[in-house]
């Protein structure tokens, strides 16, 4: 999958959490959708994390 592909579908899944957490109607709504959207910032970030240690592999062979 192309990079920027991917960091488009984090950044969707970002909104559609950030949209979930406006439309909470309860504070466990809201707490769930938080939940998520930690779920999703913490996966995109170990994403670029992981491409960043790809290119210094490359990059210092």
């Amino acid at each position: 999958m192309d990079k920027y592909q991917e960091i488009a579908e984090i950044v969707q899944e970002i909104t559609e959490e950030a949209t979930n957490f406006k439309d909470a109607a309860e504070p466990a709504e809201e707490v769930e959708a938080l939940k998520d959207l930690l779920e999703v910032l913490t996966r995109g970030s170990k994403q670029v994390l992981e491409r960043i240690d790809q290119y210094n592999d490359r990059r210092y062979r």
